[in-house]
């Protein structure tokens, strides 16, 4: 609420009020979501079971609409289709896998969507998210089973990222090419690395480090067209300043804060929020969630183990009490 708050004060910042109040929207309705979920959840009005079953709704849409863009070849054109939004509802479909012993299906669905867009991003998200998830369930509950599975699905997922890669290779030569992925190459990442030090040389060589330019402004450096950072934390850096980052790090420690805390009463479940916050930060840094709508996937894990913990530290007081 501290994030919105702050945020909705910067509207007045903005050059064009509504139309920053209908991006600002878009935050306050997965702020407010998740709130809400929270309610149902404890209500048992909507529970995590309800919400798993539409995760797998939409992940099955998302797959099915990729391969259709995929088949037509609108793909070369809209190769973003699902792939972000898969990526946000994948810490969900990761919990009801219960540590890839079920649900292993949306699994595959979800990293075939993301892999056939060929999404950069959304590959190196997915991928880390996955291993830390994995490494963390390993480690929290050894067997060699698990360790076996673990590596079966790395293995199988990692051979059809290349097949899938090779056969786009008129689209993957240029994409994944060694200078994509080089930091001293201003083009890199689609010409991502040359925008964010242009951003940041902007904001340090100015006056307004602590404010920032005000809302929106990344997107209005260039005369006659609009460019986003395509970046929360320099777009939030360079339109909001210190503030901006400040709101991004409390937003971390929360998260990092929640996870020891639900560590203490359910260790086996806990990486999952490692897993969280891997992709959160990744996505923070070379993409964006905060200004969009389709962030209420992802953080609707959030209170669904919020209400998990409570439940349990609830029942150990009650055994303990007797």
């Amino acid at each position: 609420m501290l994030f919105a708050f702050v945020l909705f004060l910067y509207l007045f910042t903005d050059r064009n009020f509504f139309e920053g109040f209908w991006i600002y929207s878009k935050m306050l309705f997965w702020i407010l979501g998740i709130n809400v979920l929270y309610v149902y959840g404890y209500l048992n009005v909507f529970t995590l079971i309800d919400f798993i079953d539409v995760i797998k709704k939409v992940v099955l849409v998302a797959f099915v609409f990729t391969i259709m863009f995929f088949i037509t070849g609108y793909i070369k054109t809209d190769y973003n289709v699902a792939s972000y939004l898969v990526l946000f509802m994948y810490p969900l479909v990761l919990l009801s896998t219960e540590g890839y012993k079920r649900n292993k299906f949306f699994v595959v669905l979800s990293a075939l969507a993301i892999l056939i867009t060929l999404k950069r991003g959304a590959m190196i998200a997915f991928a880390l998210g996955n291993l830390v998830y994995y490494l963390g369930n390993l480690k929290n509950d050894f067997s060699f089973k698990k360790l076996a599975t673990g590596l079966i699905i790395f293995l199988a997922l990692g051979f059809t990222g290349l097949y899938i890669i090779e056969n786009q290779k008129d689209t993957t030569e240029e994409r994944f090419s060694e200078e994509q992925f080089d930091p001293d190459n201003e083009k890199a990442g689609s010409g991502r690395v040359g925008m964010y030090t242009r951003l940041y040389e902007a904001w340090y060589y100015s006056d307004r480090h602590f404010i920032g330019f005000g809302n929106q402004e990344d997107s209005h450096r260039h005369i006659g067209r609009r460019t986003h950072a395509h970046s929360d934390i320099f777009g939030f850096l360079y339109n909001h300043g210190i503030i901006g980052i400040a709101l991004i790090l409390i937003f971390y420690i929360k998260v990092i804060k929640f996870y020891f805390s639900f560590r203490k009463y359910d260790k086996k479940n806990s990486s999952i929020i490692l897993s969280l916050f891997v992709i959160l930060v990744l996505v923070n840094f070379y993409s964006g969630m905060f200004k969009t709508q389709d962030a209420i996937y992802f953080f609707a894990l959030l209170p669904y183990l919020q209400l998990r913990r409570d439940a349990i530290k609830q029942s150990t007081y009650i055994d303990e009490s007797a």
